[in-house]
């Protein structure tokens, strides 16, 4: 997911008029006072900020004239408020990341994006290993057997609808026995298979998000 910067603000000029101008709204007298320009025409603070200026889209009060804007596809924020949906850390002059219309700092994109374990639930980040099967994935000292609670890790095990079971307790709990010695009839145990090298479980760093 691409970062952004937001744009610059919309285009008007704020100064001190030295001319005799009346504001266009309330045609008050405007020389030697500020005063804002904008799409040619001339206004007090006072009606820039009741007819011109856009709402900020955190607080949803007016963008004065006299204070920083910040915009991004249409919306606006005063700089002040133009923070991480997530952690409120300040954006203004940083990148960011827009997602299902919330502005995310890079950190809590990343934490956002992360995959979570099925057996912790925490995010598998960056330098964790992870197990996966049929795109279920796991910390690797989280994927354990549902019977003993050891870990199977990248080890071979057995699927039973929602449990897995490493081969000792699936050959204790489900196999059959052969009526003349006793031994388990035990069939092969199941790995994630990978195309390089099948017959092992998919043991791997976490990348980075995008």
């Amino acid at each position: 997911m691409a970062s952004h910067r937001h744009s610059g603000p919309s285009r008007y000029r704020v100064g001190t008029m030295a001319e005799k101008f009346d504001c266009h709204y309330c045609r008050d007298p405007l020389q030697g006072k500020k005063y804002v320009e904008k799409d040619g025409h001339h206004s007090c603070l006072k009606c820039f900020d009741k007819f011109c200026a856009n709402t900020c889209v955190d607080c949803r009060k007016p963008i004065s004239a006299d204070c920083k804007e910040v915009h991004y596809k249409n919306r606006y924020w005063h700089d002040t408020c133009f923070r991480c949906s997530k952690c409120l850390h300040p954006l203004a002059n940083e990148t960011f990341v827009a997602k299902d219309n919330k502005i995310l700092c890079n950190k809590c994109t990343t934490r956002e994006e992360s995959l979570k374990c099925k057996g912790c639930f925490k995010p598998i980040v960056p330098g964790d290993q992870n197990v996966e099967y049929k795109g279920i994935v796991w910390h690797k000292d989280c994927f354990t057997c549902s019977n003993c609670k050891q870990v199977i890790g990248t080890g071979s095990f057995f699927p039973k609808g929602e449990d897995f079971y490493c081969t000792t307790c699936h050959e204790t709990k489900f196999a059959k026995h052969c009526v003349k010695c006793n031994k388990g009839l035990v069939k092969a145990p199941v790995w994630w298979p990978m195309k390089d090298n099948p017959g092992t479980t998919t043991a791997s760093t976490a990348k980075n998000a995008p």
